[in-house]
């Protein structure tokens, strides 16, 4: 061949499967003319990246060998599901880092953006409200995930959605009043309404989402710091205005199938107890069934005192603890 005589310059542009693409590294000098052209191709939602052209000319018969014996790298990537706040909530987005010469599948990674530029430091009520917004924005987008219904892990499939959105808050960050306390919690308002016990927990009002009297530990005794009073569900809590005949815990009074047995004062009972000895203010938080008849709402109706306790024989034949528990004066009346 004439070696005054241009070859002709091709371009190649190779469709790999979803993820997956190739880089061909070429050891020649870098010039205007010869740029690496990248590609995106709409139909498979990935990148490739094109094959320089060859070199031509007599002056690049050194550069057109080192091209021949030249291997590709490649470069697989296994994208990421991750949630992006958006303007209109969280959405599921490709993210993830491109490792060479390996794939890899990570954990989904959770990102909220919003506040990423707001430099003023948000009040305790815009920091409880925050958490609840993301709560909702990512049960409703896991809610929408049909995959666990259709097989896969058994445990996704099983699991409840509120228990999973709130392992991804935790795992966010995203939680407020993480350390127990008695009295008013930072942003909370009597008349709040929750869908869950877990969104209790993460805007901590309430700490343990599977039993009804939650405490702390101060000094050697055990102080109530919020109860869970439900009517109706086989519970025997009583609402009479601003009085609460709330039932203790234990005995599995309430567990259909399982062994009753007397009621003992330990625990959260024992808790109780000792807040009324010490005058100590116990949040109470009502659990109501829902306008659609599916479940429960939780409302929280403020801060109490413990006037009195007494045991008696439930419906079982065994011995349970009431609690009588009055409304604290002076806060915003209950709707």
């Amino acid at each position: 061949m004439n070696r005054s005589q241009k070859r002709p310059i091709v371009y190649a542009i190779r469709d790999f499967p979803f993820g997956c693409g190739t880089q061909t590294s070429v050891p020649v000098k870098k010039s205007p003319r010869r740029s690496d052209a990248v590609v995106k191709n709409p139909s498979v939602d990935h990148v490739v990246v094109a094959a320089p052209p060859r070199p031509t000319g007599a002056s690049s018969l050194k550069e057109e060998e080192e091209f021949k014996n030249s291997k590709p790298e490649t470069t697989c990537v296994k994208h990421e599901q991750s949630f992006q706040n958006s303007a209109h909530g969280y959405v599921v987005v490709v993210a993830g880092p491109k490792l060479k010469g390996t794939c890899s599948k990570q954990e989904p990674q959770f990102r909220d953006s919003d506040h990423a530029h707001d430099h003023r430091e948000p009040t305790p009520r815009e920091k409880v409200l925050d958490v609840l917004r993301v709560f909702k924005q990512v049960y409703r987008q896991l809610d929408e995930d049909k995959q666990a219904r259709r097989g896969g892990d058994s445990f996704d499939a099983t699991a409840r959605i509120d228990l999973k959105t709130q392992a991804v808050l935790e795992r966010m960050g995203k939680r407020v009043n993480t350390y127990k306390k008695i009295g008013q919690v930072p942003g909370i308002q009597v008349g709040d309404e929750f869908q869950y016990k877990t969104e209790l927990r993460l805007v901590g009002l309430h700490f343990k989402t599977m039993c009804g009297i939650d405490y702390v530990k101060m000094g050697d005794v055990n102080f109530a710091t919020s109860i869970v009073a439900s009517e109706g569900y086989d519970y025997d809590d009583k609402f009479d205005a601003d009085v609460v005949t709330y039932t203790g815990e234990g005995g599995n009074v309430i567990c259909k199938g399982k062994k009753s047995e007397d009621q003992k004062m330990v625990k959260g009972n024992l808790a109780l107890a000792n807040s009324m000895r010490h005058k100590s203010e116990v949040r109470v938080i009502r659990g109501q069934e829902r306008l659609d008849k599916k479940g429960k709402r939780y409302v929280y109706d403020g801060l109490y005192l413990v006037d009195k306790y007494w045991s008696e024989k439930g419906d079982s034949g065994k011995s349970l603890y009431r609690f009588k528990l009055c409304r604290i004066p002076g806060q915003p009346p209950l709707t």
